[in-house]
């Protein structure tokens, strides 16, 4: 009875030790990336104005809204994504050095614009347009594409790859056979990057008439594996 008591703690220990030795693992990372050509862009600008009263500033920025709405009506846009309707109306200061004191200038009334352009070949067009009637501020159009959604599991595939050759390498370099993944992660949705035509197209295209010069939308995507190994 008194050898099994001796025994026992050493068959477990031995059995832990074995199972530490075989319990190995392989971290990797990995990044993909698929271009794709854009299908559209969504245009943002605002209009701005200060007058003494509220009303006087809003009737400004209202004026200008409707000449640029109605220069909107000839653009290929998605109706639904319209949007015209923010409104800001805020009381503006100016720091006065000899009265030491926060002097009223008035009241300023902002409205924001912003739509989906559907024909990339009418974004000089509709630049112009928001400019020339009286945008304020227009911000840098963002492209976009149907097909972004399977970009990203391409890129995702390529990752994927990416780290599994990674793992296989660092595998053969240790003397070690790659096993199946014990833990697969990445990170969040990353919004596409539009990378322009070159200046060289931009600059000719400048030349000739305000018109849309075809860039590549960059989809990445990357990747965290964990894989098993064992000698």
């Amino acid at each position: 009875m008194k050898a099994w008591i001796l025994w026992i703690p050493m068959a477990i220990a031995a059995s832990f030790f074995a199972l530490t030795v075989n319990a190995q693992t392989i971290s990797v990372e990995g990044k993909g990336s698929v271009e794709i050509e854009p299908e559209y862009a969504t245009l943002s600008a605002s209009v701005s104005h200060t007058a003494k009263t509220a009303g006087e500033a809003q009737a400004m920025v209202d004026r200008v809204m409707n000449r640029l709405l109605d220069g909107i009506d000839s653009l290929p846009i998605n109706e639904t994504t319209l949007d015209a309707g923010q409104l800001r109306i805020q009381p503006r200061y100016r720091w006065s050095p000899a009265t030491e004191t926060q002097e009223f200038q008035g009241y300023e009334a902002t409205r924001e614009l912003s739509f989906r352009l559907l024909e990339l070949e009418s974004l000089g067009d509709a630049l112009q347009l928001l400019s020339q009637e009286g945008a304020t501020n227009v911000s840098t159009p963002v492209y976009g594409s149907s097909e972004t959604a399977e970009a990203r599991a391409r890129a995702l595939a390529q990752a994927f790859a990416s780290a599994k050759a990674d793992a296989n390498a660092l595998a053969e370099a240790a003397g070690l056979t790659l096993g199946t993944p014990d833990s697969i992660s990445t990170s969040g949705r990353n919004p596409p990057i539009f990378r322009p035509a070159s200046r060289g197209a931009a600059a000719m295209s400048a030349e000739m008439a305000p018109r849309y010069e075809p860039g590549q939308l960059s989809v990445s995507a990357s990747v965290s594996v964990v894989f098993s190994a064992k000698p």
